[in-house]
């Protein structure tokens, strides 16, 4: 099993921490072995969605469920509706590559006059993409596509942070540097770890060397 990385126990440790659970060495490596081969920053987004919605400690499904897994991709006409709001340059997108291709492929049928034959050439494009993203597990990532109407950009970065799609650290690059203060309230792991924090991630990887023999 690979090693257990300190931006791992930082994020299992901030949930233990955050719902007064009891870690042990046990709980702490069932989290590793299911959650451990998912990229961090889609780990993050999933506790981050989590905390906004429960008052319970996550099972490690719950997480997965979270974290943008294979069959966690938006529908086809969920991706459309985030698309077509890329046909009017002043709207800010926050949209999957899957999303954006698909739209490449669609926007010179829509620009033609052609909605409903451009609708037809995304949902054949993004289901095409989405299946070959879940042949190959390639994780969901979301990024932005800025609009010209600035005001529209913080409210669709903001809402995109609420709704877990994007962190509050890869949203602070594209939001304009005034506005920074207004975003949502990031998740407690993700500003500057406290030294009750740090506590309790070295505990736990104490415990860790004593109960596995090493992380």
């Amino acid at each position: 099993m690979a090693k257990i990385t300190d931006e791992f126990l930082t994020v299992i440790g901030g949930l233990l921490e955050l719902y007064g659970q009891q870690a042990s060495t046990t709980k702490v490596n069932i989290y590793w072995s299911t959650l451990g081969q998912y990229p961090i920053e889609s780990l993050r987004r999933a506790a981050n969605a989590w905390v906004r919605k429960s008052e319970f400690m996550p099972k490690p499904a719950d997480l997965i469920k979270l974290t943008g897994g294979a069959g966690n991709h938006l529908s086809p006409d969920e991706a459309w509706s985030i698309a077509i709001l890329a046909s009017d340059e002043t709207n800010t997108v926050v949209w999957t590559n899957e999303i954006a291709k698909a739209w490449s492929q669609a926007e010179i049928v829509y620009c033609n006059g052609d909605k409903i034959g451009a609708r037809r050439t995304f949902i054949e494009a993004y289901e095409r993409l989405v299946n070959e993203s879940m042949m190959y597990c390639r994780p969901i990532e979301f990024f932005v596509s800025l609009g010209n109407d600035k005001s529209r950009r913080v409210d669709a970065i903001n809402h995109a942070i609420f709704t877990g799609l994007l962190t509050q650290e890869r949203a602070n690059y594209y939001l304009p540097k005034p506005e920074n203060t207004i975003a949502m309230i990031e998740y407690k792991y993700e500003q500057s770890v406290s030294d009750k924090s740090m506590l309790h991630i070295a505990n736990i990887k104490q415990m860790l060397k004593k109960g596995y023999g090493g992380i």
